[in-house]
């Protein structure tokens, strides 16, 4: 559930931080922010929940790395007001992935503390 929460925080804020950063991200409405993070919030958790005990960290970053892409340039031209382009969508999934790194560092720790206690 924590995650959810800081996803839900985290990924309005990384695609709005790449908005002012980048020439390639460009959101001219509100509404496809909330759509990509809808989709992406509740897809990473369920990734973690998978991967979190099975692979190694720095596969699982990659993985994130790899879906964020995938999800933000797909959605980018689906949804209307948004244009992302390819260098957009990777810039984009490398501040997201920056997140998910410290979220699974915190899931990682508070999951061997669980287990060993």
């Amino acid at each position: 559930m924590q995650s959810l929460m800081i996803k839900f925080l985290g990924i309005p804020l990384a695609l709005i931080l790449a908005n002012f950063l980048f020439k390639s991200v460009d959101f001219k409405l509100v509404q496809p922010i909330i759509w990509i993070t809808a989709v992406l919030a509740p897809i990473g958790v369920l990734m973690e929940y998978i991967m979190i005990s099975r692979i190694s960290y720095v596969k699982q970053l990659m993985i994130d790395f790899a879906a964020t892409f995938i999800l933000v340039y797909l959605l980018a031209l689906i949804l209307p007001a948004v244009s992302i382009s390819i260098w957009g969508s990777i810039l984009v999934a490398l501040i997201i992935t920056g997140m998910e790194a410290m979220v699974h560092k915190h899931l990682i720790s508070d999951h061997l503390d669980h287990s060993y206690r």
